[in-house]
């Protein structure tokens, strides 16, 4: 049985997915997206906006830490935008808080948009 989780998101990522340059979502792993598996669904909500997407989970990612992350391309190219890898530790601690992110787990979450 499929699963359905929602996620908010910022409007540059929402863009991002539905022009499919962003097909893997970076989230820190967590009670909530340690439980995705492949084939749920996850709605996300743009931040203060009226937007909204659903996408099918195809694959599911664990990495250490940012570094382990950045040494797959190919998650990298398709969850980080035109960030470098300093740019995107420093949103993720914007976001997480910096001790959230140097002490946690990251999951890639792959997609392919409904």
């Amino acid at each position: 049985m499929e699963n359905i989780f929602n996620y908010k998101i910022y409007k540059n990522v929402y863009e991002a997915m539905i022009s499919g340059r962003k097909s893997v979502e970076i989230r820190l792993l967590n009670e909530k997206s340690a439980k995705i598996q492949k084939g749920d669904k996850i709605h996300f909500s743009v931040l203060d906006g009226d937007e909204q997407l659903e996408v099918i989970v195809t694959n599911k990612y664990i990495f250490t830490n940012v570094s382990d992350l950045w040494k797959n391309k190919k998650i990298v190219l398709n969850s980080a935008l035109d960030y470098n890898k300093e740019e995107f530790i420093n949103l993720l601690k914007e976001i997480y808080g910096p001790e959230q992110v140097d002490n946690s787990k990251l999951v890639g979450i792959e997609f392919k948009v409904v």
